[in-house]
């Protein structure tokens, strides 16, 4: 009499294959959720990394900031440091003259320039001129520092240890332009979607000369 050679039921096939079925989409959900994990990580690292680039470069500005006035493009004067109030025009921010501007391809130009750090809806620009003083017409380079900022708040530190809102301090503001003096040190607070708040506290060359810490 001849073995009896048993196989799988069509019902024993349907099942393994449901279980099967079963754990694909398992497997699939929890790849799917590691990977949307490791992009969003990714994401935020990038965030990161601009903030820290961008906090960095306006440090930088700010410690080189020199008792330069210039003059726009009417030629009206400008203060070597000045506040930006925020009008129907403009948003609020600050522009001064900053040194160690570095020059390694030796153009004919100055190691000073222009810079402007101004509200634009709730984007934070960096402007930056190449000749101090402008000529009609003449364009500043334009970088978006920072994005999704819901407030920018720049107060001013001046010789007397007593925070100002605007700049020229009241007590210079009728003085010539090269007799205005910089802050002792400036105070940037932001608000952003990503991050909250934000603070950057930085001295600057006068805070140092005089000895005035924030």
């Amino acid at each position: 009499m001849s073995p009896r050679h048993e196989g799988f039921t069509l019902l024993e096939l349907l099942v393994a294959m449901a279980i099967m079925a079963l754990i694909g989409l398992l497997s699939w959900q929890v790849l799917s959720t590691v990977v949307r994990a490791r992009e969003r990580s990714a994401d935020h690292l990038e965030q990161i990394d601009h903030l820290q680039r961008a906090l960095v470069l306006m440090r930088q500005d700010l410690e080189q900031a020199v008792q330069r006035p210039v003059s726009d493009a009417q030629g009206t004067p400008l203060s070597p440091l000045l506040s930006i109030a925020a009008t129907a025009g403009q948003g609020v921010g600050l522009e001064w003259t900053r040194a160690g501007w570095l020059n390694p391809m030796q153009e004919p130009r100055s190691d000073l320039l222009r810079v402007r750090y101004e509200m634009v809806g709730d984007e934070l620009h960096r402007y930056s001129w190449v000749y101090l003083d402008q000529a009609p017409g003449s364009q500043p380079e334009d970088l978006v520092l920072l994005r999704h900022v819901s407030k920018l708040q720049i107060h001013y530190l001046d010789a007397s240890d007593q925070w100002q809102t605007s700049w020229p301090e009241p007590a210079a503001i009728q003085k010539p332009p090269f007799q205005q003096p910089l802050p002792s040190a400036i105070d940037l607070r932001m608000d952003t979607v990503e991050f909250g708040p934000i603070r950057l506290l930085v001295m600057l060359p006068a805070g140092w000369e005089t000895g005035n810490v924030p």
